[in-house]
């Protein structure tokens, strides 16, 4: 006779077994927990090293020149003239008045008389270009090229000798890539037969030389080859499109370009003042007797170290006194609000600052004292970069800490694991053991019974 299933005969099943290996995994779950909590602090520290890294970067731009030394530069009139200004301009107005735009000299070929422009010629010789600056490009010809084999030809030599070639209405063009007033000179190889008459380039072709832009700034003419213009004001670089309208000029200022610097103090702050508020959540304390108000970092020396050194940073006073004359970001609008530390920005006194003295006002976020690099934006980045370091930063200690303590959990939890598996087919074994020794006690049982049943019955037999 055999069992069916566990249980059958001591009443000890499988949710039976199922119940004390719950008892047996209750350490289990104190291991999952520990995990849970280590892997939520290393998820923060990532968070937390992805915002300082934004923070880095928007200090970083403080740290450019050219945020608090540019220049805007307006035109009343683009579509005449257009204009940009580097950092070496001054502040100035100018008054521009276009009368002509530089042209490129052009030489139009008479229209050949083939089928289109990939026609067998059938013509052949050479002949010669020669550039205003007196570089030349002899063009052979042979008797299957094309129109198009021509054109190729001289645009092969584009870069060296600057003119190019197009066809347009079965006509060869030949342009000049530079503007001005520069000859083209187009002529037969000494010693071959004439092509350029079967070109069309020959007696029949339009010889155009291009023109100088002529153009007036507060009064002065002026006479350039190109319409971009960047050696006549400092710094300043003028782009003529069009001709100005009769007795009428076109205004062009030159001015700080404040904007930026509003912009790259108004990031940092902002992105600041994000970070903080991220990092005080992960370090909160929370409220007694409710522990989803407690922080994930809470206690944490790093984190709290990390927290007080930037708010003392940001609004202590810098020692780079010899470069610049401000010596706290309050000067240029930046203020705490509140007694966490948040920051607020008012542009007007950065505005101020940057009208008196610009260089004062780069100074103060960055600037060279012998070797050393100093000044607030510095200073920051430096303590920042000692915590987002991929070399030695303190988030890099930390991440590979908490991979370690995992790791030794994962170990921990996968040997747990195989100790409850061995437990749990113990207990299946003992107690489907019992269920043997149960249904064979009742066997013998049923046996002993069955015998004293026989002698019972054979006894009354015999007194009758």
């Amino acid at each position: 006779m055999s069992i069916n299933f566990i249980g059958s005969y001591s009443g000890i099943d499988n949710s039976s077994i199922q119940q004390l290996m719950e008892v047996e995994k209750l350490p289990l779950a104190g291991l999952a927990k520990k995990k849970t909590s280590i892997t939520e602090m290393q998820n923060a520290w990532k968070d937390i090293n992805t915002r300082l890294k934004s923070l880095f970067d928007k200090v970083k731009v403080l740290q450019s020149p050219d945020i608090f030394q540019s220049k805007s530069a307006t035109s009343s009139n683009d579509a005449v003239v257009a204009v940009s200004a580097g950092k070496s301009a001054a502040s100035s107005q100018y008054r521009i008045h276009v009368e002509t735009l530089a042209t490129a000299s052009k030489s139009v070929g008479s229209q050949i008389e083939v089928e289109n422009t990939t026609s067998a010629l059938e013509t052949e010789g050479s002949f010669k270009l020669t550039n205003a600056d007196g570089k030349e490009l002899q063009i052979e010809i042979g008797i299957d090229d094309s129109l198009k084999t021509v054109m190729d030809k001289i645009n092969e030599g584009t870069n060296e000798t600057g003119l190019k070639a197009s066809i347009i209405d079965k006509r060869l063009v030949i342009e000049d890539t530079k503007t001005g007033s520069r000859e083209i000179q187009i002529e037969d190889v000494e010693g071959k037969a004439s092509v350029l008459e079967d070109l069309g380039m020959g007696s029949a072709r339009v010889d155009s030389t291009g023109t100088n832009a002529e153009f007036s700034i507060n009064g002065i003419d002026v006479t350039r080859s190109s319409n971009t213009i960047t050696d006549v004001v400092d710094g300043v670089t003028f782009n003529l499109k069009n001709t100005s309208e009769p007795g009428k000029s076109e205004t062009i200022t030159i001015d700080f370009d404040m904007a930026k610097a509003e912009k790259a103090i108004k990031d940092f702050v902002d992105q600041y003042n994000s970070t903080m508020t991220f990092i005080e959540d992960k370090m909160a304390a929370g409220k007694p007797g409710e522990p989803a108000t407690r922080g994930i970092l809470a206690g944490d020396g790093s984190l709290q170290r990390l927290h007080n050194s930037l708010r003392q940073m940001v609004t202590s006073t810098i020692s780079n006194s010899d470069n610049t004359a401000i010596k706290d970001i309050s000067a240029l609008g930046v203020k705490t609000t509140d007694r966490f530390g948040k920051l607020t920005f008012d542009p007007s006194k950065l505005r101020e600052e940057l009208t008196k003295d610009t260089l004062n006002v780069k100074n103060f976020f960055s600037s060279t004292i012998g070797d050393n690099s100093v000044g607030f934006a510095v200073r920051i980045n430096k303590y920042v970069d000692s915590f987002i370091s991929s070399n030695n930063g303190v988030i890099k200690g930390k991440t590979e800490s908490f991979e370690r303590s995992i790791k030794d959990l994962n170990k921990q939890i996968d040997s747990f694991n195989k100790r409850v598996e061995r437990k749990e087919q113990y207990y299946i074994k003992m107690f489907s053991a019992l269920d043997v020794a149960m249904l064979q006690a009742e066997g013998q049982m049923q046996w002993l019974n069955g015998q004293i049943s026989a002698m019972n019955a054979q006894s009354s037999g015999i007194k009758r």
